[in-house]
């Protein structure tokens, strides 16, 4: 669809029309169609996660490197932090999977790297630091060290209770807390009841929520209004698109969902453009 009839549809409409045309353009390009995978120019040129967050690039090689082969380690909380921190698998690679917790030779690994022109950290997620602290230090001494020093109890039975086991714990806040158990939920075997139904709030999803109830995109949505909205919205999404979209979603899902589709109508409605480009097409676009 065009964008200029996708500023047609409402609002709801328009973003039921972003999880189906965002995963229909990953099944096409998984089966090595040629490109363009979609007549959107939005979708074409810029970058977007997809609709199932464990389908993306990085997901996929922490899945498959790091959280199957040491699945339930002991370690695995802190390994998470590292990963979605660092969110890169070029550094997630040179320092290993935390078998043993090494402080000093972490931070020496990614000094090197740095050191040698390499970027060690992946912009998707903003990790907020001290200003006269190297960043790579500040997680490593003051997000990681304290989970080691003074674990966390976690429980695998909910990802609402262990998003807040973690939110008193410094550099936590419930956007990186949830990303953190997210993947989690991946890593330690467990029921994870409400995976389907809880996830957190993050900032892009609160502004994803205001656009969807036509509310000032800077209205401040609580945790509890949240997941009320949430839960009407997977009503929504099953009873209009087909299962086999949203059969393999998680509420962390949605949430994604909801942040980029603020990014998209942004972009849509003139407001501003995502920071990554995207090759959907076949030729550059200047």
């Amino acid at each position: 669809m065009k964008i200029e009839q996708v500023k047609k549809l409402t609002t709801v409409e328009r973003f039921l029309y972003w999880i189906q045309e965002r995963e229909s353009i990953r099944l096409k390009k998984e089966r090595g169609e040629a490109k363009p995978w979609t007549n959107d120019e939005i979708l074409q040129m810029y970058r977007f996660c997809n609709v199932r967050r464990m389908n993306d690039k990085v997901s996929q090689w922490l899945l498959k490197n790091w959280y199957e082969p040491n699945f339930d380690h002991p370690q695995m909380l802190v390994a998470c932090v590292l990963a979605r921190h660092f969110n890169l698998p070029a550094s997630l690679e040179v320092i290993g999977f935390p078998t043993v917790w090494q402080p000093e030779k972490i931070k020496q690994q990614l000094r090197d790297m740095k050191a040698a022109g390499n970027r060690i950290f992946n912009g998707a997620y903003i990790v907020s630091g001290i200003e006269t602290t190297d960043k790579t230090e500040m997680v490593v001494d003051c997000v990681c060290q304290p989970l080691i020093l003074s674990p966390p109890k976690i429980d695998n039975s909910s990802m609402q209770q262990s998003v807040n086991t973690l939110l008193p714990y410094w550099g936590f806040g419930s956007f990186m807390a949830g990303q953190v158990v997210a993947d989690l939920r991946w890593g330690l075997g467990g029921k994870w009841r409400d995976k389907k139904k809880w996830a957190p709030i993050g900032p892009g999803s609160n502004r994803g929520i205001n656009r969807l109830l036509d509310k000032p995109i800077k209205t401040k949505v609580s945790q509890i209004q949240f997941n009320g909205f949430l839960r009407s919205i997977i009503v929504k999404v099953k009873d209009s698109l087909p299962r086999k979209i949203w059969g393999r979603l998680e509420a962390i899902d949605y949430q994604n969902c909801l942040c980029e589709f603020d990014k998209y109508s942004r972009t849509l409605l003139g407001e501003g453009r995502p920071k990554q480009k995207y090759a959907g097409l076949d030729y550059e676009v200047s």
